[in-house]
C-alpha cells in the first residue's frame, strides 16, 4: 500500500528537462488537448516540448501518485513521468507531467497498414502484460489503499460497502447491488436489478480466490501513444507504444480491461474486432458488466 503522496510535490531540479512552467503559463497555454469546451471543469494543456499539465478542481491526486508508483516499478518511458502537483487554495489541482513522444494510437489509426497495426497492438500488449503482472497487495482498490477509482463506484463520501476498497469480487458485486438500492432509493423505487446482482451476477461474475490484476482502466486508442522509431536492416517500420491517462488506475478484476475498453467502442470501424490483440478476451464477462454499467452510470 502507497500513501498519498504530501502536497506541493516537486521533483528535484537537477532532475527536471527544463525549468517547471508556472502557473501563469500553464494557464496561458492555448494548446489544449482537453477541456477546449466552454463547459470543461478539466483542462489538459501542452506547456513546452518537454511538459504537459492537468487542472482543474475536479483533478485527482490519485493519478499523480500513480505516476510515482509506477516509476517505483521501473516504468519510465512507458507511462508520463509526474514532475509537479499542488493544490491551490480555491481547490484546483495542478499536476505537471512528462510529454512523451509519439502521437495517438486515435490519430494514426486511419492511415495504418495492417501490418502496422498488428505490430502496435503486440506491443501495447507486452506493456498491458507488465502492467497488470504489477504484484497486488490482497485487496481490489487503488494503491493507496482507498475506493477503486474507477466512475462506477463513485457516491458521495466513498462509503467502503459501496467504492471499496474490497477484499473479495464477491464484495465487489454487494457493492454494485448496494449503489444500485441506493440510486432506486433516491428515485423512489425498488431496484430489482439490485436482487438480479445478488441472486444471478454473482454467480457468474465472481469467482472465489481470484487475485486482483493492476489495471490500467481505459483502454482507448486516445491514450495510446506511438513513436515510429528506426526500423531494421530491412528498412521495415517499427514502434514505440506508451500508455497515458492514469487516473482509474488500480487493483480490479482480471476481466476489467477488457471490459473498460468494451464499453468504449463505436462499432465504427476495425478497432473494435483489432483490440483484443492488446488484451485478454472475455466476452461474457463485459455483456454482463454492461447491464451494470448501465444501471449505475448512464
Amino acid at each position: 500500500m502507497t500513501a498519498p503522496q504530501k502536497l506541493p510535490y516537486f521533483m528535484d531540479s537537477k532532475d527536471l528537462p527544463a525549468p517547471l512552467p508556472t502557473k501563469s503559463e500553464i494557464l496561458a497555454s492555448t494548446n489544449i488537448l482537453t477541456g477546449s469546451e466552454p463547459w470543461a471543469y478539466r483542462k489538459v494543456v501542452v506547456v513546452s516540448e518537454v511538459y504537459i499539465a492537468k487542472y482543474g478542481p475536479s483533478n485527482d491526486q490519485i493519478e499523480g501518485d500513480n505516476l510515482l508508483f509506477l516509476e517505483k516499478h521501473d516504468f519510465r518511458g512507458v507511462a508520463p513521468r509526474l514532475y509537479a502537483m499542488w493544490r491551490e487554495e480555491d481547490g484546483t489541482l495542478f499536476i505537471v507531467m512528462e510529454r512523451l513522444p509519439g502521437e495517438t494510437l486515435q490519430s494514426l489509426w486511419p492511415a495504418l497498414e495492417e501490418a502496422d497495426k498488428s505490430c502496435i497492438l503486440a506491443k501495447t500488449r507486452e506493456l498491458l502484460s507488465r502492467v497488470h503482472d504489477v504484484p497486488h497487495e490482497g485487496f481490489f482498490g487503488a494503491i493507496d489503499g482507498s475506493h477503486l477509482p474507477y466512475l462506477l463506484f463513485y457516491w458521495p463520501d466513498y462509503p467502503a460497502h459501496v467504492s471499496g476498497p474490497f477484499t473479495t469480487e464477491c464484495d465487489m458485486i454487494e457493492g454494485f447491488a448496494a449503489k444500485s438500492r441506493l440510486e432506486a432509493e433516491n428515485n423512489g423505487r425498488i431496484s430489482y436489478l439490485a436482487d438480479f446482482y445478488e441472486e444471478q451476477l454473482m454467480g457468474s461474475l465472481a469467482v472465489e480466490g481470484r487475485a486482483p490484476v493492476f489495471t490500467h482502466c481505459d483502454l482507448q486508442r486516445k491514450n495510446i501513444l506511438v513513436e515510429v522509431v528506426e526500423g531494421t536492416a530491412d528498412n521495415e517500420k517499427d514502434f514505440r507504444v506508451s500508455l497515458v491517462d492514469w487516473e482509474s488506475a488500480g487493483w480490479y478484476p482480471v476481466y476489467w480491461e477488457y471490459f473498460v475498453a468494451f464499453i468504449s467502442l463505436k462499432w465504427d470501424d476495425d478497432w473494435c474486432s483489432k483490440f483484443v490483440q492488446a488484451v485478454d478476451s472475455w466476452p461474457a464477462e463485459a455483456a454482463m458488466m454492461k447491464i451494470v454499467y448501465h444501471d449505475l452510470w448512464l
